[in-house]
């Protein structure tokens, strides 16, 4: 049995799955892992691509007959994995030597672990697009250190959320929280999961040490029920998630235009600086303890 299931839902793009796979096989070592691959109805030539790869005795393909979405693809792939630890990677990665064996392992060590993220450079620009996911005053997910030159220097942080671009998760964890949520379309889904497991005590980090390439929101159709989930996700969470706001989101503003000043909103840089100055401990104590 592979110590690691790794699970990419595909849709199109079949430049970007050749050059992902290319990556994954080159730079995962040091872990018995399998990778299920689940096309989501692709009407490129993803369907030849997959079928070159049939051959290596790690690859297991499923192909949905109909497009199903992110949710229900990845929870389709997770329900024939076989390791006790699954990672939800998109296609449109590209991994780096010893990507995978520090998510692993903060997995293991870190307290009361729920879902392990990592850190996700643009290629474009070498910037960070992802370090983590924190809230904002109106209870929705944004990206943390994005822009940013340089990642965190600490080995974990700890994060209210991470994007399922690339994460690892216990295998009976995901299945005892009924994996990712369909009712969302290509959005929110890993959002969802992280608020439900922080709820129940779970916590969430980002392994620093881990950092990979992510070529942003490159499928088809990626952005075209950002409406629908947006709404979803506010009537079921944003009660709670704007008190995670008051946590995160005014040292992550001023974080964020640091190094360019010039880009605050005046108003909002105000607003984050007598945040700032306020005692919030006792929020700290309920939330990330």
């Amino acid at each position: 049995m592979a110590e690691v299931s790794i699970i990419t839902a595909l849709h199109n793009c079949v430049d970007l799955t050749q050059a992902y796979v290319n990556s994954l096989i080159e730079h995962t070592q040091g872990l018995d892992w399998e990778l299920i691959l689940v096309d989501d109805a692709s009407t490129d030539e993803t369907s030849a691509f997959l079928q070159t790869l049939k051959s290596n005795a790690r690859v297991k393909i499923i192909q949905n007959e109909k497009n199903l979405g992110f949710s229900a693809s990845n929870n389709r792939g997770a329900s024939i994995a076989t390791a006790p630890v699954l990672a939800f990677l998109n296609n449109d990665l590209l991994l780096t030597n010893q990507w995978l064996p520090p998510m692993i392992d903060a997995l293991g060590n870190c307290a009361s672990a729920g879902i392990i993220g990592n850190v996700q450079i643009n290629p474009r620009t070498q910037l960070v697009d992802h370090a983590g996911v924190f809230f904002g005053l109106d209870g929705m997910p944004r990206q943390a250190r994005k822009n940013r030159k340089n990642p965190p220097k600490s080995q974990f942080t700890e994060w209210f959320a991470v994007t399922a671009a690339c994460m690892v998760i216990r295998a009976d964890l995901f299945e005892a929280f009924e994996g990712f949520d369909e009712d969302y379309r290509n959005g929110f889904e890993d959002i969802d999961l992280c608020v439900k497991l922080r709820q129940e005590g779970y916590r969430h980090y980002v392994c620093n040490q881990s950092r990979i390439f992510h070529c942003v929101s490159s499928s088809p159709g990626r952005h075209q029920n950002n409406d629908n989930n947006s709404e979803t996700f506010q009537k079921r969470w944003a009660s709670l998630t704007k008190d995670w706001g008051l946590i995160d989101w005014a040292p992550e503003y001023l974080h964020r235009y640091a190094r360019h000043w010039w880009k605050f909103n005046f108003n909002k840089w105000l607003k984050a600086t007598l945040m700032v100055g306020k005692d919030i401990n006792s929020k700290k104590l309920i939330y990330r303890r």
